[in-house]
Order: C-alpha cells, then structure tokens, then sequence
C-alpha cells in the first residue's frame, strides 16, 4: 500500500512537472515561431498588422492549451504578446497619418482580429479560477479600449461622436 502511494506521488508529480512543458502542441510552437518571425521581418504597418491577426490567432490557441494544462503563467504571457503586438501594430498604422476611414487596410483587419482576440480573451478568462483572473481582466479592458479606438477609427459618423473634437485633441 505505501509502495502504492508513493508510485502514485512520483506519478503525479512527474505529470506536474510535465504538463507546462506540453502546454503546446508542437505544430502550435512551430506556427508561433513562423508567424513571430514574418511579423518581426514586416517592415510596413499594414502588412505588419496583418500578420499579428495570424499570429494572434496562434498565440491564443497555445493560451488555450496552456490553460488546459493548468499552466495559468504561460496562457497570460501568450495573451500579453498579442496585447502588446495588436497595440504596437495600432501606433504604427496611426503614425502613417491615413484616415481609417477612407484607407481601411490594415485598420479593419485589425479591429476584426482585436474583436476575435476580445471574445477569445473572456473565454479563457472564465476557465481560470477567479483568484487568477485579475490580469486577464486588465488585459481585456486594455483590448476592449483598442478594438473601441479601432471602430470609431474606422466607423467615425456615429451619433454622438464628434469628429472634429477627436482631430483636435490629436
């Protein structure tokens, strides 16, 4: 009986240790790897946005598998990276100076991948225990104000919205 019991913490601590390193599959690393790499060559912003929509759709598939295997820590650093990548490709896009509105490349990619991500994000976040879910919270409202700034971009004669107010503060 305690051979038994031991056989079974060796076991399960094995499996423990195992489990955050098969967290991914390793097509998913080999995908994130080569999306990360055409996403770091992209020297323009609308090509370069358009790659963090495929490489966003990688890193929350690891997020997932991650979270799968209780490894909380490497889920929020996947969703962190795309947080960081959708808001760096934003600044870009906005540093070119074109109106969303008329020139939408890019752009509109963008808001549909940040929308995707957003609906992903509070999936995951409803699978991790509630002591846990505080950053994944944070990084939902900081991509729920990006995917907000992305629609009145792209969409800005909405009632209520004042275009010109909005140039002026920039």
């Amino acid at each position: 009986m305690v051979r038994t019991a031991s056989f079974a913490c060796v076991l399960g601590i094995a499996l423990g240790l195992a489990l955050p390193l098969a967290a991914q599959t390793p097509k998913v690393r080999k995908t994130i790897a080569k999306d990360e790499a055409k996403y770091e060559r992209e020297t323009k912003p609308v090509s370069r946005a358009k790659e963090v929509v495929k490489l966003g759709r990688a890193e929350y598939k690891a997020a997932r598998q991650c979270v799968d295997a209780g490894n909380i820590s490497g889920a929020l650093q996947f969703l962190a990276n795309y947080n960081d990548q959708a808001n760096a490709a934003h600044d870009a896009l906005d540093k070119m100076g074109l109106d969303a509105e008329k020139h939408s490349n890019g752009f509109r990619q963008l808001q549909i991948s940040t929308r995707e991500s957003l609906r992903q994000l509070r999936d995951i976040a409803g699978r991790v225990p509630f002591e846990q879910s505080q950053p994944f919270r944070a990084l939902e409202k900081n991509l729920d104000a990006l995917n907000q700034k992305l629609i009145l971009e792209l969409f800005p004669r909405q009632p209520g919205h004042k275009i010109e107010d909005e140039k002026k503060k920039h």
